[in-house]
This record gives C-alpha cells, sequence and structure tokens, in this order.
C-alpha cells in the first residue's frame, strides 16, 4: 500500500468518526427525530434484555453496532467493494437477531424444565393448598434459568400483585405454549375448584408426549433445515469464490444502473427465499 492509498484511508476513516460524532450529538438533542428514533430503539433494546436477565448494558451495544456499522461504511468506500455493505447490514440487524436467537434458546431451555417443575409444584401443592406458597417451596430445587422466572413471580406477588397477575407476567415474559398450558392448569383448577395437584399431573403427563413428539419432529426434518442452510450460504459463497479467482469479476454490474438494479433485484430474491425457506421448516406441534 503505497503512501497514496494510506492518506485516502486515513481521510475516510476520520470521515466517518465524524459522521459517527455528528450523528451522536443529534441524537443527545432532545425534541429531535433522532433523539426520539435513539430512545424508542434503546427502549426496545433494554426490554428484550431485561426480559431475559441480561446485564450487558444497551450504551455498550449501541456502540458496538454503530463502531460494526462505520468499519462497514469504510471498507466499502476505501476498497470500493459493494460486498462490504453486507457488513453494514449485518450490523444494523445484528442486535435483534441475537437478541430474538437467546430468546429462542431461553424458551426451549424453560420448555425442557417444565415437566420437573409442575410435577414439583403438583406435590408441593399436597403439602401446601396455597398456590404462592406452593411457588416458593418449588423455587429453590427449580433448575435455571427457569427460576429466576419462578423468583419474580414471588416478589411480583410480595409488592401486592396477585397470583393471576403474575403468572400473566410471566406468561408474557417468556412467550411459549407450553408454559401458558401449564399455567393455565393452575389457574383454571384453582378457580373452578378442581383437584390441581391431579390436573398438574395431567399436564406434566400432556408436556412429557410433546417433548418426546417435538425430538422426533426435529430428527425428522434435520436434514431439510441442513440443506436450507447450505442454499442461504451458498450465493455468498459463490460471489466469494468468483472474486477471489477473477478480481473484478462482478465490476459490471456496480458501474450502471441496470447493474445495481440486478444487484438489488438478486438480493431482494435471496432475502425472500430465506425467509420462505424458513417459514417452511418452522413446522409446529
Amino acid at each position: 500500500m503505497n503512501e497514496l492509498a494510506i492518506l485516502k484511508l486515513l481521510a475516510i476513516v476520520s470521515a466517518m468518526l465524524g459522521l459517527g460524532l455528528v450523528a451522536s450529538a443529534l441524537a443527545s438533542i432532545p425534541d429531535t427525530p433522532m433523539h426520539r428514533m435513539y430512545f424508542r430503539y434503546t427502549a426496545s433494546l433494554e426490554r428484550r434484555m431485561r426480559i431475559m436477565f441480561i446485564d450487558t448494558k444497551v450504551l455498550h451495544v449501541i456502540l458496538a453496532q454503530a463502531a460494526g456499522m462505520l468499519l462497514a461504511l469504510t471498507l466499502a468506500i476505501a476498497f470500493e467493494t459493494p460486498l462490504a455493505l453486507l457488513l453494514l447490514i449485518f450490523a444494523a440487524v445484528a442486535p435483534g437477531m441475537i437478541l430474538e436467537r437467546k430468546r429462542k434458546q431461553r424458551v426451549v431451555a424453560i420448555e425442557s424444565k417444565l415437566e420437573s417443575f409442575v410435577l414439583a409444584l403438583a406435590n408441593a401443592l399436597r403439602a401446601s393448598p396455597s398456590p404462592g406458597r406452593a411457588l416458593a417451596m418449588v423455587q429453590p430445587v427449580t433448575a435455571p434459568p427457569l427460576d429466576s422466572e419462578i423468583e419474580l413471580v414471588l416478589r411480583e406477588m410480595r409488592v401486592g400483585s396477585t397470583l393471576d397477575q403474575a403468572l400473566g407476567n410471566l406468561s408474557a415474559r417468556v412467550r411459549s405454549f407450553q408454559l401458558d398450558a401449564a399455567m393455565s392448569c393452575l389457574l383454571i383448577g384453582r378457580q373452578t375448584g378442581g383437584n390441581v395437584p391431579q390436573i398438574l399431573d395431567g399436564a406434566a403427563y400432556t408436556l412429557r408426549e410433546i417433548t418426546r413428539l417435538q425430538g422426533v419432529l426435529r430428527s425428522k426434518t434435520a436434514e431439510g433445515r441442513a440443506q436450507a442452510n447450505v442454499l442461504a450460504v451458498f450465493p455468498l459463497a459463490l460471489i466469494l469464490g468468483f472474486e477471489w479467482v477473477s478480481p473484478g469479476y462482478f465490476e459490471p454490474l456496480t458501474q450502471s444502473t441496470k447493474g445495481m438494479f440486478i444487484m438489488l433485484l438478486a438480493f431482494g430474491m435471496w432475502v425472500s427465499s430465506i425467509i420462505i425457506l424458513r417459514r417452511i421448516m418452522a413446522v409446529q406441534l
């Protein structure tokens, strides 16, 4: 890299840093569209992280995201490659994608512990007819991450929430069909005066069967999911391979309006195919 190229790169980096400082300054001015967008975005991230008990500060996430976006812009301008814009798109959507993936993993972990929790709760209700006291008895022996959710339910009840409200908040946080079904069995059995421990025993058996059938379903669709992942990654690998074997192979597409339109059309079709594949493979009981 010659001296002129180094100076050009430093100028671009300085310009990107200046752009970042200007954007942060605009976001800090109250009652401006930039400030309102920033506030809504940070509030959304903070709410999603709080309900999953993630201690990372939102500011650190936003700074890492901004650094990734500025790096992508710098690479795109300095090396004149539109492929770096893919990094920009990834940096823009990465926090939401990572949080959603963590939420799904947390739901799976909670559902795997749900059957033993329901059985323990049924046994606790045989010893104490109070659901609140039974939850307090079961919480110390509940496996994570379900134990933190039950602890939050108990805290809400201590500050004045009813059992129905606390369990409703639990269902809204976790968003799991199996958890909703188990909590509905508890609440309906309590409100109708039925034999709640027996009802929970039946719910535990149902949850066990659902878990077994889900395992069978995952094993039957594993090959299809693997093929979908390969088809999603294959276009990017093909583009990088052509660029490595023949640098500048895609330059005609980036130097004309028709070429840019074709690239945008291909990118839209690629994203649409990934979305359709994910919907097809998202088979649920």
